[in-house]
């Protein structure tokens, strides 16, 4: 008897032991759901969050032109597509190939910073020629014809063909800029620093009179300033906009040579730095190797050492797209 009442009390032992390790495995196997679900959860938010922002390598890269350009595309929380520029009208493909991936051919917002021709020569052609694109806003802030004929002959062609393409009905709504004037597109803040000043009549014209403005992806708190192409006429202005500089990324002023003074980009302090230039032009390379050239561009570099710039995001390199996130600045597939 005594026997059995162990064996049976064996087999209760037994299967409470079972019993529990089961129920271990399922709270074990529940706990790991939980967890996966909760990685996938922070993966595609951190996926649609802050904004993604992809330089153009197009004319820069040595396989192409290898002349100096600027355009960039960014893309919002919510898919909303905007073009900065786009390049020279050798860079229309590539601009296009953008525009035929992430829209319909209707182009959500383009930002001119200024009229010449290695900046909006693509734009010009979007507008241009027989195609079914369309622009739903564009925002600029350019001089009149007669001012660029007077003050800016070297880029005077490029910006009357800029201004006469604007006149289009493929844009439908027209955003003539202002000084501190805020932009809000879905989850971004555009905020103009400073617009082109016809007063500046004794430096380089044309680039002098570029549109600066700081773009922030509100839900994420990271920022870039664009430059265009102000140089140092231009710089004073910028910096009445000071307590507003600050930012995680910096576009360099006309391709990193001769543009700003080092106070506007001590006043950014940025972390990384978007370089829209040619390899020889990034290491003034005058044609016998390493700054054998006329330009700044290395004095420039040794600046952003001194201020702490830990990335450099080289156009001549090819396309790159950089998403500001909450984990910080990331290089992502375009």
């Amino acid at each position: 008897m005594l026997k059995k009442v162990k064996i049976t009390l064996l087999i209760i032992i037994i299967v409470l032991l079972i019993g529990t390790g089961i129920y271990g495995i399922r709270i074990f196997e529940n706990k790991l759901a939980e967890k996966c679900v909760n990685e996938d959860l922070i993966a595609l938010e951190k996926e649609v969050e802050g904004m993604k922002v992809t330089i153009l390598g197009g004319s820069n890269e040595k396989t192409r032109n290898n002349v100096r350009s600027m355009g960039y595309m960014i893309r919002t929380k919510n898919g909303e597509v905007i073009f900065i520029d786009g390049g020279d009208w050798v860079d229309y493909d590539v601009v296009t190939s953008y525009i035929n991936k992430y829209t319909d051919g209707m182009i959500d917002h383009w930002i001119v910073t200024h009229g010449h021709s290695d900046h909006v020569g693509a734009l010009r052609d979007v507008i241009n020629k027989d195609n079914n694109y369309k622009i739903e806003n564009i925002y600029y802030n350019l001089l009149t014809e007669e001012w660029y004929k007077n003050n800016d002959a070297r880029g005077y062609e490029s910006e009357k063909g800029i201004l006469d393409a604007l006149k289009s009905d493929k844009i439908l709504n027209h955003v003539i800029c202002e000084e501190n004037q805020k932009i809000k597109i879905d989850n971004l803040e555009i905020d103009i620093l400073r617009v082109a000043n016809p007063e500046i009549t004794n430096g380089d014209n044309g680039n002098e009179a570029s549109m600066v403005f700081k773009v922030t992806a509100l839900d994420v708190n990271k920022s870039m300033v664009f430059l265009g192409d102000a140089m140092t006429k231009a710089s004073p202005e910028i910096l009445e906009a000071k307590d507003r500089l600050k930012a995680d990324a910096v576009q360099m002023a006309h391709h990193g040579n001769w543009g700003v003074t080092k106070e506007v980009y001590e006043a950014i302090s940025p972390k990384m730095a978007f370089y829209n230039t040619t390899e020889g032009l990034y290491n003034n390379d005058g044609g016998n190797g390493f700054n054998t050239g006329i330009w700044d561009s290395v004095k420039v570099r040794g600046w952003l050492d001194e201020i702490g710039v830990e990335n450099k995001i080289l156009a001549f390199e090819g396309d790159q797209t950089i998403h500001f996130n909450s984990f910080g600045l990331e290089k992502i597939d375009n």
